[in-house]
């Protein structure tokens, strides 16, 4: 974008939003162009809208000019790009003012937020109403954004953690400033908007996650019941058995008596970052760190729940899950969730936003952990890869060992989780985790996700969602989606004016 269209924009902009609203100071746009990888975009404005007409407005000035538009909710999406665009000279447009809940139903089980309510603000907001009803959180940041997570097609820990499959009524605003609603919610007053995800005739829903074709700016969440017993496990899963464990598990799952993100598995690497530190005493500064030559061996760890709908129905649910992962456990251990004092009670409790998970981002640093941790403020480094297999004990067994040998190729440690999504998909976590203040580490750790990605993808391993790092990445395709895909782009976004980039898909890799 040239000088001239760029002064006429921002002038447009400021007129629309107010100057407060339009930030170009050069600490602001160098702020919003950090992850917690390097990034070298410039960024040249952050706009705030503060409602739904102002978002429209931005986008019809966008078009006008032909100014491109990056939106964000909060710009927590750390490790996978936080606040910066896939490409430069992309003005932000910041969506965190949209904050209100505007609708709540307890009987129903459902609440509309706009894209700045957060997982704790949600939280904060059925704890008040003393509500019997919890949102799954995630292991991200509590001040994430709810509906992006959703768009994103991230995960959350509960029953509807597949939260893209548990939502309805979104509002969209298209790039030319139009609005549409999806499902039934185009239907004024329509009483299953919020209940019902397809409503009738093509279901746009799925357009406007992962893509570039239009701003959400309003979205219907459902949430789950509090389990009158929770019945809460965990496991440390021998050396070498992962896979045995993963097929035994299966079944449990396929029959929903553990249901899909209801449990978590870990390697060492991933279980000791959450824990604690880098054994830098032990290793005497030396990276990177073995434990398998240290202690001989590199268990995997597990911990799950079963929201039951009485004592009884989980002490029916412990005795099969015992007889099922029991004998390929080394330590299979059960809690009894009515039996705990009120503080480790609620430690357990669903639904609350924790940042245990964010520790595991530290390990590297050799700072103390903060009580309000923030990986992209600390310079820490976090690079996410996020593949996705079927739930068989064997895939699980290759792509492991592909990682392994591919990240402690970089010297670094392979952490490494994962969570079944439903009895058929294994949803993987690759976490690469360095110090951003030793030099060298962004290219080394770089380097390794690029790896990664290109081993995984020959053996038919992709990612379920993509990081800027990642966007232009995918190998090619000979079907009619990339065709498909640049009509729809060229249809409503004709300027091209929004998030060009963002899983963008209408190029192949090698005309980029």
């Amino acid at each position: 974008m040239d000088a001239e269209r760029l002064t006429a924009a921002l002038g447009a902009w400021r007129a629309a939003l107010g100057d407060e609203a339009v930030h170009t100071d050069a600490a602001a746009t160098a702020a919003a162009g950090i992850a917690t990888f390097d990034t070298t975009q410039t960024i040249p404005a952050i706009l705030y809208p503060a409602s739904v007409d102002q978002v429209r407005e931005c986008l019809r000035i966008a078009n006008r000019y032909r100014a491109p538009l990056y939106p964000i909710s909060t710009g927590k999406n750390w490790g996978l790009g936080s606040r910066v665009p896939p490409r430069d000279g992309c003005a932000v447009l910041d969506l965190s003012r949209l904050n209100r809940i505007l609708d709540f139903d307890e009987k129903l089980a459902c609440v509309t937020v706009e894209p700045g309510v957060t997982f704790h603000q949600l939280h904060r907001f059925l704890a008040d109403r003393k509500s019997a009803l919890f949102a799954a959180v995630t292991g991200g940041s509590p001040y994430g954004s709810v509906l992006a997570n959703a768009l994103e097609r991230g995960d959350g820990e509960g029953p509807c953690g597949d939260r893209a499959a548990h939502v309805a009524g979104l509002e969209v605003v298209l790039p030319n400033g139009e609005v549409i609603h999806t499902g039934f919610a185009r239907f004024d007053g329509n009483r299953s908007a919020k209940t019902n995800r397809w409503g009738v005739g093509p279901a746009l829903d799925g357009l406007f996650m992962q893509s570039n074709l239009g701003v959400v700016t309003r979205m219907t969440v459902w949430l789950s019941p509090k389990p009158a017993y929770q019945l809460c496990f965990t496991c440390k899963i021998a050396d070498g058995a992962i896979g045995t464990f993963v097929d035994a598990l299966r079944p449990l799952v396929l029959h929903e008596l553990i249901r899909g993100n209801c449990i978590t598995l870990w390697n060492s690497y991933k279980f000791l970052a959450r824990a604690g530190r880098y054994p830098w005493s032990l290793t005497q500064g030396k990276t990177p760190f073995s434990l398998r030559e240290v202690k001989g061996a590199e268990p995997w760890f597990a911990a799950g729940s079963v929201y039951c709908a009485s004592r009884e129905a989980g002490t029916a649910a412990q005795t099969v899950i015992a007889q099922a992962l029991g004998g390929r456990t080394s330590e299979l251990n059960f809690i009894d969730t009515a039996s705990l004092t009120p503080e480790l009670l609620a430690m357990l409790e669903p639904g609350v936003p924790r940042e245990q998970n964010l520790r595991t981002t530290y390990w590297r640093k050799r700072c103390e952990i903060p009580d309000d941790p923030d990986p992209q403020r600390d310079r820490c480094g976090v690079i996410w890869l996020c593949p996705v297999l079927p739930f068989d004990g064997a895939s699980l067994l290759e792509v492991a060992g592909i990682v392994e040998g591919i990240v402690r190729k970089h010297a670094l440690e392979p952490q490494i989780g994962f969570n079944p999504t439903s009895g058929r998909n294994l949803n993987m976590y690759i976490t690469l985790v360095y110090d951003r203040d030793v030099a060298g580490e962004d290219a080394r750790a770089m380097a390794c996700h690029d790896e990664l990605l290109q081993a995984l993808a020959t053996r038919g391993v992709l990612p379920y969602r993509l990081g800027i790092q990642s966007m232009d990445k995918l190998p090619p395709t000979d079907d009619g989606y990339t065709a498909l895909l640049r009509i729809l782009k060229q249809t409503l976004d004709p300027n091209d004016i929004l998030a060009p980039g963002r899983y963008d898909f209408r190029e192949s890799p090698e005309t980029k």
